[in-house]
């Protein structure tokens, strides 16, 4: 029988490095003067023009996710034989440091300073310590007790000596920045994303200086601190006046044996709101001379599929249930919510609400169901905003704009399930006739609404 022997052989070595490669030397795995390949040969930086942004980027490039705030910049020593870049411009966003502005590849003279530049980075298990509180609304204190307002930092070293605050600045702002800092500010997600200073201009308090944290921030969304994402000239003051970043947040998240049923109605679209709450239904009460619950109904027709809200009767016409009240009676949402146990909700239950004359337990009348293939409003070429357009008669058209009203459009909004109207415009077709050899202008005007 014929033997076969087979020989393996494993050859172990190194990845070999690329032209823009970095690493670090004369210190620690973690900190140390950066030296970058170009050319096959490696080379120090000059310190020259060297900021955070260069060094974050340089961090991130060798698999840290932070860098020592405090350290970041010390000095790197002396220089190599070469030393390959000046100059450096990181914006903080890049990948690699090759990706950044600079003076050129070449054997600077580095003639400022004459320095190399170094970082200080950190590893996981520090980042996760990183001591940065986020607050919203006025900032004073470290963990914000709003669920809207402008989006603050304090730095901890800061936060003890209370002299500096960070604000985000708006360029690029959107929803899934807010969704971070709303989780991290231990609300449930975020409502909408504000810029253009929507709460006003933060200004320092005595002794306090403002600077700003980053701009042009590109979370994914599902980071759990905002300086886990993509960002643009950390701690630069580089915002222009009025573009200070703020959010809305959903207060709370929806508590997993929460339901809503109607009670005491003629038909399945009306009755008094209750809700199952830590095991128990309940009412919501409404103190005498509630202003409106018109987006309340609209969030609570929505989430039981009954289309949008008609009325809020504060009548009692439902009758009365068992008297135990188990939400706040004062609840603010915005229309928008999915839940309405993600409205706002800043007080805790008063048993004692039902006892005070004029007071009334929640009641909605909604809609009904609305086919999913046929609204009798829609916007046209968008889903929430756009020119108006009605259905009647098995056709589609737009509506005249003339006597339209504010009052109009929140109808419209909440027969689509939508939040409260933003603005409303109106658009003008001008069509030419001739008659005559005398052109005359024809103008036709159209509605557009525009959300919230």
């Amino acid at each position: 029988m014929l033997g076969v022997t087979v020989f393996c052989v494993f050859i172990l070595g190194t990845a070999t490095a690329l032209d823009g490669d970095v690493r670090l030397s004369g210190g620690s795995s973690q900190n140390g003067r950066v030296e970058v390949l170009h050319g096959g040969r490696w080379g120090s930086i000059c310190l020259d023009g060297w900021d955070f942004n260069d060094a974050l980027v340089v961090c991130k490039q060798l698999g840290f996710p932070w860098l020592n705030r405090d350290d970041w910049n010390y000095d790197g020593g002396n220089l190599t034989e070469l030393v390959w870049l000046s100059n450096v411009q990181c914006k903080g966003s890049e990948t690699r440091l090759d990706e950044c502005a600079n003076d050129g590849w070449t054997d600077h003279q580095c003639a400022e300073t004459r320095r190399a530049a170094a970082v200080a980075c950190m590893d996981q298990e520090e980042f996760k310590g990183q001591q940065f509180y986020v607050g919203l609304g006025d900032g004073n204190g470290p963990i914000g007790v709003k669920n809207e307002g402008q989006v603050t930092f304090w730095y901890s070293k800061d936060l003890i000596i209370g002299t500096r605050l960070y604000l985000v600045c708006d360029q690029g702002w959107d929803l899934a920045d807010a969704n971070v800092i709303c989780r991290q500010d231990g609300h449930y997600s975020a409502k909408r994303a504000v810029t253009d200073s929507y709460f006003g201009n933060r200004r320092p308090l005595r002794l306090q200086e403002i600077s700003y944290l980053a701009t042009d921030f590109a979370c994914i969304g599902n980071e759990s601190k905002l300086i886990e994402c993509l960002a643009n000239f950390w701690f630069q003051d580089n915002c222009t006046a009025n573009h200070q970043a703020g959010v809305l947040c959903n207060r709370i998240k929806e508590p997993e044996d929460f339901q809503l049923r109607l009670l005491g109605g003629s038909n399945a679209n009306e009755g008094r709101v209750e809700f199952h709450v830590n095991g128990t239904w309940g009412s919501l009460c409404l103190k005498k001379g509630y202003t409106s619950f018109d987006e309340e109904s609209d969030v609570i027709c929505r989430q039981l599929g009954l289309g949008y809200g008609l009325e809020a009767p504060q009548d009692d016409r439902f009758g009365r249930g068992s008297g135990l009240v188990v939400f706040p009676t004062y609840v603010v949402c915005s229309g928008s919510e999915s839940s309405f146990a993600q409205c706002y909700m800043p007080d805790e239950p008063d048993q004692e609400c039902l006892n005070l004359e004029g007071s009334s337990e929640a009641s909605v009348i909604c809609s009904g169901p609305i086919p999913e293939d046929r609204s009798p409003v829609s916007f046209q070429r968008r889903q929430k905003d756009g020119l108006l357009e009605i259905y009647h008669d098995g056709r589609w058209g737009a509506v005249c704009a003339n006597g339209w009203t504010d009052a109009n459009s929140k109808v419209v909004c909440r027969e689509l399930g939508l939040g409260a109207p933003k603005s409303v415009c109106v658009i003008i077709y001008v069509n030419t006739v001739v008659t005559a050899a005398v052109p005359s202008i024809l103008v036709f005007a159209s509605l557009a609404v525009f959300l919230h």
